[in-house]
């Protein structure tokens, strides 16, 4: 599929699309995701961020000057629906889903699947953060989208950000079973022989696997259509010159558990 994006400064856009067609910027919301050069958007209820509030401010004018709603991440499958920007004051949690085209719903990633989801009919909009222990997810989102404003699963739009690709992202045997039984075989791929890793697996099998393909699995099994999703190429980890930032990637270079740029993903009306 077609990468559409464009880049700004601090950050990249991409639209949603519909019947495989891009949906207009000018009367549906943007996907949107900082970019390495932008700096760690990190983000901790109890830390401050100098750097993450200058570059969200600077980027909220381009939006109308509307307000950033974050919350703090932690792995799970819990979805907020929000109606102010101060419903996730203190929350911790892994998605945000909205009516209020005065919000701009943000999560973090630096590896993690950003997944958007937009629904053109009820106008219902949100974002997940999905690391492989949330996959699934953003179905969550849908479902609780169904309960508050009615929406229909087949009405939903998803956009599967950039993030780590099968071609980065190698795992053991328990974890390619985990995928195999919740997700199918397809998102899963047999390592190839002579090729290197920098961990000990005891021995066992490794296996490339694909968290776009594992969310895709079960998007199609809700019941969204195939060609109302949209998943980006781009690998975090890989990316050219280090465009993204990337926990694996800069962890490894650094030698530092904590030595990588988080980014916000977020999801914004103009």
């Amino acid at each position: 599929m077609q990468q559409l994006q464009k880049s700004k400064t601090d950050y990249i856009t991409f639209p949603f699309i519909k019947d495989g067609l891009p949906l207009s910027s000018d009367s549906n919301p943007l996907c949107a995701m900082t970019v390495r050069s932008a700096g760690s958007m990190r983000f901790r209820w109890a830390e401050e961020n100098p750097n993450r509030d200058k570059v969200l401010a600077a980027i909220s004018s381009d939006f109308g000057s509307k307000a950033f709603v974050p919350v703090q991440l932690d792995h799970t499958h819990i979805v907020y629906d929000i109606q102010n920007n101060l419903d996730t004051d203190q929350k911790i949690g892994d998605g945000i889903i909205t009516l209020n085209k005065a919000l701009i719903p943000t999560v973090t990633v630096a590896d993690c699947l950003p997944i958007y989801l937009y629904d053109s009919v009820s106008k219902a909009f949100g974002i997940v953060h999905s690391g492989w222990k949330g996959t699934g997810i953003i179905c969550k989102a849908i479902e609780l989208a169904g309960q508050k404003y009615g929406s229909k699963v087949r009405d939903f739009s998803v956009v599967i950000g950039p993030h780590i690709h099968e071609c980065c992202y190698i795992v053991n045997q328990e974890r390619a079973d985990f995928f195999a039984s919740n997700f199918g075989p397809e998102c899963l791929k047999e390592l190839e022989e002579g090729v290197q890793v920098d961990w000990n697996n005891g021995g066992g099998k490794l296996y490339r696997l694909s968290l776009a393909q594992a969310n895709l699995s079960a998007l199609l099994k809700l019941g969204v259509k195939k060609e109302n999703i949209f998943i980006s190429k781009d690998c975090t980890c890989c990316s050219k010159d280090g465009f993204y930032g990337s926990n694996r990637r800069e962890t490894k270079i650094a030698g530092r558990s904590d030595a990588f740029t988080v980014q916000a993903a977020f999801i914004a009306w103009k």
